[in-house]
């Protein structure tokens, strides 16, 4: 008798290879990354080598090992060619035989995998030898009886191993698409929460973009369109992309924060300058009553609890909707400090000022000489520095139509210039009192208009031109007005309102 062929059961590599390919895709989703790979990696180089031995049984185990490397070693370099890319695109499931991409440390796990799988031949291939020889022998006797078992119990557990793996990967995915749709949730409301509130526009693009990956996924097919591992890197995306997002929105609000206290300052400035000015009236028995005062003051004092909670060196132990809502406090205190500012010098206008045309001003008066500059024709009366330029090219038309200087006969005054003019206790019909009168703000000039008074000549000149220079006669002392004055004049800039 001729000794049997030495040779593996087509049955066993076939059993193998199918637990093969659905051990990997059911073990692809519980294991991370950096370990997903490279086991892929050798699985798929253990696959070769079942294929080979199913098409040629009687191969040695070696020889199986080493054609499958050298497969898996001209797959993988295949990638340095178009050629793989090309039939991925018209043929997305190829990904799973060829991969997607060239990596040098690959070969060394097909390499790792193929040794594995020959070795694990070498130690079945003589039990199948033997198998074969007694199965040789059965049907020699013809005793169909046990081939029938052997066709009936291989197909069986063949399909017992693919649905259990198949109900592995069924759940894994289930288990997959669940998590992306929470995270699809989680990062759709982080996206609708910062709108206009990101320092960079495109973080948010880039959350759209993976969102939209997303949802396109989860609508797939499960196996033919999202395969194992696929939601879970969806998911990741989604994760980085959503946690730049939040990093942005911090840096925006940060920013936020910093505007506001900046534009908190000044308003303190001018609100401590009122209190100060009415803190002197109140001295001398002529102030506001004491509830306007109060309410700045309160006013001031949360606006500084705001500017103190949001110091740079406390911004980073808040959380987001803290940080957030910080910077709109800031206004809304700020706003409050403007508005009791405001308050204030109404109250105060009402007592001081005694004509609804009069406002005061905690600084008439106290203007600082560096905010002052004579006038060049008359350097013993000075206004407001930022005027004088207007003022010459007034006075040098003026000059042009009637030969001779603008006569100025009044400017700045001081509040105790001011005082000397409307003494309370014999108050003068022609003057304002102290802090309400705009030559204490540096913008008014009283000019000789000669004889004609307002029928004369310079005065319908400047009537008709002064407002080219930024000049202007006011109402109140108009012709027809509460107090005639044609002399007053003053310019646009003076301020009329709160």
């Amino acid at each position: 008798m001729a000794p049997p062929d030495v040779r593996v059961p087509r049955a066993l590599p076939t059993v193998l290879a199918v637990s093969t390919v659905l051990a990997g895709l059911g073990a692809r989703p519980f294991l991370p990354d950096d370990v997903a790979g490279p086991v892929g990696d050798a699985l798929y180089a253990v696959l070769l080598v079942w294929l080979v031995a199913l098409v040629a049984p009687a191969v040695r185990p070696a020889t199986a090992a080493a054609l499958a490397l050298l497969v898996a070693t001209a797959v993988e370099l295949s990638h340095l060619t178009d050629v793989p890319a090309t039939v991925l695109d018209r043929f997305p499931l190829a990904r799973y035989a060829l991969g997607t991409t060239f990596s040098a440390a690959d070969v060394l796990w097909y390499a790792l995998g193929a040794a594995l799988a020959g070795a694990v031949l070498a130690l079945v291939r003589p039990r199948a030898a033997v198998v074969d020889e007694a199965l040789r022998h059965v049907r020699e006797r013809r005793r169909p009886r046990a081939r029938w078992v052997a066709a009936v119990l291989v197909p069986l557990a063949v399909l017992g191993a693919v649905g259990a793996a198949g109900v592995g990967v069924e759940r894994a995915l289930r288990l997959e698409a669940d998590d992306l749709s929470a995270q699809v949730v989680a990062a759709g409301s982080e996206l609708a929460d910062a709108e206009d509130k990101v320092a960079d526009p495109a973080t948010r693009t880039a959350l759209s973009d993976a969102l939209d990956a997303a949802t396109a996924l989860l609508a797939g097919r499960p196996v033919l369109d999202r395969g194992p591992g696929d939601a879970a890197a969806a998911g990741d995306r989604l994760e980085q992309a959503a946690a730049t997002v939040h990093a942005s929105r911090r840096t925006f609000a940060t920013e936020q924060i910093g505007a506001q206290r900046e534009t908190v300052a000044p308003v303190r400035r001018r609100a401590e300058h009122i209190l100060a000015a009415t803190d002197r009236l109140a001295d001398a028995g002529t102030a506001a009553g004491d509830a306007a005062r109060t309410a700045l003051r309160d006013a001031v004092g949360t606006a500084d609890e705001a500017v103190s909670a949001t110091a740079a060196d406390r911004l980073d132990a808040m959380a987001l909707d803290e940080l957030e809502d910080a910077a709109p406090d800031l206004s809304a205190r700020r706003d409050d400090v403007d508005r009791a500012t405001t308050a204030l010098m109404v109250a105060q206008d009402a007592v001081s000022c005694p004509e609804d045309d009069q406002r005061w001003w905690p600084r008439g008066g106290r203007l600082d000489d560096d905010e002052l500059a004579p006038i060049p024709w008359a350097p013993e009366h000075e206004i407001r520095a930022d005027l004088v330029d207007g003022l010459v090219a007034l006075d040098e038309a003026y000059r042009a139509e009637f030969g001779v200087h603008l006569t100025v006969n009044s400017a700045y005054r001081s509040y105790d210039q001011q005082l000397a003019v409307h003494d309370p206790r014999d108050p003068n019909p022609l003057a304002a009192p102290p802090g309400c009168s705009n030559h204490g703000l540096g913008t008014a000039v009283d000019l000789s208009m000669g004889p004609g008074s307002f029928d004369g000549a310079p005065y319908l000149w400047l009537q008709e031109h002064a407002g080219e220079f930024g000049w202007q006669h006011p109402g109140w002392a108009g012709p027809a007005g509460r107090l005639p004055e044609p002399w007053h004049w003053e310019s646009v800039e003076t301020p009329t309102e709160y």
